[in-house]
């Protein structure tokens, strides 16, 4: 996998003694900010596509597949390689060269095909090309091993006698046969691990979601039944959920025209020949949602996650939102801050750092209720109900509690980068014109 020797966006910085091309070595914990108005964040389908609400606090929530998949819709889009975004494929049909951003989970796609030599399609053929050099070069095999025959399985001598003691038993053959047959063992040879593992490797210097994310790739294919077919990532998500209880709205919609013969001919019989036909649009009034992201060095250097890729991912982060607009869908970042470890481990546990970043509605009581202050309603309208703040800068740790600056030796363990913040101070916090 060819890294640049310097990053696109240096939304990270780089510890010393690091480049872009080597693996991520340090813990990271991500807290992640974005609204939405006047539209629908993530339909349940379950729910006939109404938005998801917790059923009994009535707050909003997310998935976190469907930010992953917004982040998988941004890499089709943009190739950190190029200066500009592109599409999957050029004017002439002919699939770019994204070097090591190709996307696996894909829109209507078969994974197998992807991956899969026996499937013959072009993608599968580059994997397998690759996994061949992988397999020689750094596996060190023999490039005749790749297609030599698997080992046979066969019976142990343990198993044979437990098969003859189930036939003197009580002479039945077919209880022997069951016994022979557990007692086979299969000779697992060194050179088809190394083809699984060059296999695995490919794939993942391929597939960038597959790098972060991970990926179940032992249904089917050359890792099917394989330890290497369970790729966990470095990355992983959890489900949004907005800080206040949101306000669900059900908009019925009329479409001027039909989509059939049929469907035309039951309105005439209905509706007098009127064409019209009616529907639902679901959305919620506003939502503050709030993400937490966790990363696992330790799974980082198993798919081989670079300081060049978690540079790229943070500028997903920042942009997946921009080419996502639907008639139906308005999401906004407006939170981004990252706590970058000194060590693989951690320098503190990841729920004490998430507790400074403090964001809360700006509120007021009316009527024995609490009420947002710009519209005096249960509900909030605009990220103006909001006012909040995040450390940037050194954290050090001290009688269990994370505190900014350095400890008296002059050492910050924890590093807060603030990379999006549109939030104004609290008004207690708000230093005085």
């Amino acid at each position: 996998m060819n890294t640049p020797d310097k990053l696109h966006h240096y939304l990270i910085k780089l510890p010393n003694g690091k480049t872009p091309g080597d693996v991520v070595g340090e813990r990271h914990e991500f807290v992640l900010l974005f609204d939405c108005a006047k539209s629908n964040p993530n339909g349940d389908p379950d729910t006939g596509n109404m938005p998801r609400v917790q059923p009994d606090s009535l707050k909003g929530l997310v998935t976190d597949v469907c930010l992953k998949r917004k982040i998988r819709n941004f890499f089709t889009l943009y190739c950190p390689h190029d200066g500009e975004a592109r599409a999957w494929r050029d004017e002439n049909g002919q699939k770019e060269d994204r070097n090591s951003y190709d996307i696996f989970i894909r829109e209507g796609a078969v994974l197998q095909k992807l991956f899969d030599p026996d499937t013959k399609t072009t993608d599968a053929l580059a994997i397998e090309k690759v996994a061949k050099d992988i397999f020689v070069n750094e596996l060190g095999q023999k490039i005749e091993a790749w297609t030599a025959k698997e080992a046979k399985k066969g019976k142990t001598k343990k198993g044979k006698a437990k098969a003859a003691e189930a036939v003197s038993a009580d002479g039945s053959e077919g209880q022997a046969a069951q016994v022979e047959e557990s007692a086979e063992a299969e000779e697992v040879s060194p050179a088809k691990q190394a083809k699984q593992r060059a296999f695995q490797l490919a794939v993942l210097r391929t597939f960038f979601d597959l790098r972060a994310f991970g990926g179940v790739l032992s249904t089917e294919g050359p890792l099917k039944g394989s330890f290497y077919g369970q790729i966990r990532g470095p990355l992983q998500f959890t489900f949004s959920e907005s800080l206040d209880k949101v306000l669900p709205l059900d908009a019925t919609i009329t479409r001027c025209a039909v989509a059939s013969v049929d469907e035309e001919e039951k309105q005439a019989v209905a509706e007098s020949g009127d064409s019209r036909t009616m529907g639902r649009k679901f959305a919620i009034d506003y939502g503050l949602y709030r993400c937490h992201i966790h990363f696992s060095p330790a799974f980082a250097a198993k798919t081989g996650f670079t300081y060049y890729d978690l540079d790229n991912f943070l500028f997903a982060l920042v942009h997946m939102f921009d080419d996502d607009h639907a008639a139906g869908r308005h999401l906004r970042l407006v939170g981004l801050v990252d706590f970058e470890h000194q060590s693989a481990l951690g320098n503190a546990p990841a729920h004490k750092l998430f507790e400074l970043v403090k964001v809360d509605g700006v509120t007021k009581d009316k009527d024995w209720k609490t009420v947002f202050s710009s519209s005096e309603s249960e509900f909030p309208r605009s990220l103006a109900d909001y006012a909040g703040d995040a450390p940037n800068g050194d954290l050090h740790v001290k009688d269990g509690k994370v505190l900014p600056g350095k400890n008296g030796e002059g050492v910050a363990v924890i590093q807060a980068n603030r990379i999006v913040w549109e939030f104004p101070a609290k008004q207690s916090d708000r230093k005085p014109a």
